[in-house]
């Protein structure tokens, strides 16, 4: 296997290991900014006798995610490493330790190998790419973005979006519904919004359009991000309808929620 992680953050350390697993590359980067300091973490692990350069027919795992310094931010970065070991088949929920990333993506290319050697006349290819990056970091609050994509058999991959916003002062998890002051109106405007987004008139029917709100009742998404333009909602594929119709952005700004 050639393994390749990558952890980009002024000073960058840079260490070449070359064993029989193959090649492993650490870059460390530091990141300062006004209100938290953090550094950038890649893992990147390739299966054997693929190049790193072409990965349109390489099993893959790639992950780019913040690591957030301070003793407050430790519940961030361990709600960041669970997602991804989640995502990645290797969470374990009665556990409050952080998971050896690095070993999960191995664990998932020694997972491909088991249904090769069962179906090898399969063409498929497997990979699962996870990247965050910041998007807000104001006051107390910072918002992540994570886009998760993969394909480990079916149909078709999965592509999700994720935001995730933490308390800077306590490193954990923020609802921002829950910190919306006109929750009536933000409710209507994102109903307003989805429905234009979709081409639905005001009247009709939501269930009946074909969207998944039982009894016709508007639900916000799961995913609720805040960036400088306002709240970002994002529904991903299967959370309101089939996959075919895509995802749904709506955008509320700041602006719009101090009207009356």
């Amino acid at each position: 296997m050639k393994k390749l992680t990558l952890l980009p953050l002024a000073m960058v350390l840079v260490f070449y290991l070359v064993s029989c697993e193959g090649i492993t590359k650490k870059e460390t980067k530091r990141i300062n900014t006004e209100q938290t300091g953090y550094s950038f973490e890649r893992i990147f692990v390739v299966e054997e006798g693929c190049s790193v350069d072409t990965l349109e027919d390489c099993t893959h795992v790639l992950l780019e995610y913040p690591v957030f310094e301070g003793e407050k931010m430790k519940q961030a970065n361990s709600f960041l490493n669970h997602r991804m070991a989640d995502i990645l088949g290797f969470g374990d929920a009665e556990s409050d330790s952080l998971v050896d990333l690095e070993k999960a993506a191995q664990n998932m290319l020694q997972d491909y190998r088991e249904f090769k050697k069962e179906f090898p006349e399969s063409p498929q290819v497997w990979n699962v790419r996870m990247i965050s990056h910041l998007i807000y970091e104001k006051e107390d609050l910072v918002c992540v973005k994570m886009v998760s994509e993969s394909y480990m058999g079916g149909a078709h991959g999965s592509l999700n979006v994720s935001y995730i916003t933490f308390d800077t002062t306590t490193g954990s998890f923020v609802h921002l519904f829950d910190r919306i002051e006109n929750k009536e109106l933000f409710l209507s405007l994102a109903e307003q919004k989805f429905r234009k987004k979709r081409n639905l008139t005001p009247e009709e029917n939501l269930e009946k359009a074909g969207y998944w709100f039982p009894d016709n009742k508007f639900r916000l998404p799961a995913n609720i991000g805040v960036d400088s333009n306002g709240y970002l909602l994002h529904y991903n594929p299967y959370e309101v309808a089939p996959y075919a119709s895509g995802p749904t952005d709506i955008v509320i700004g700041f602006e719009e929620l101090k009207k009356e």
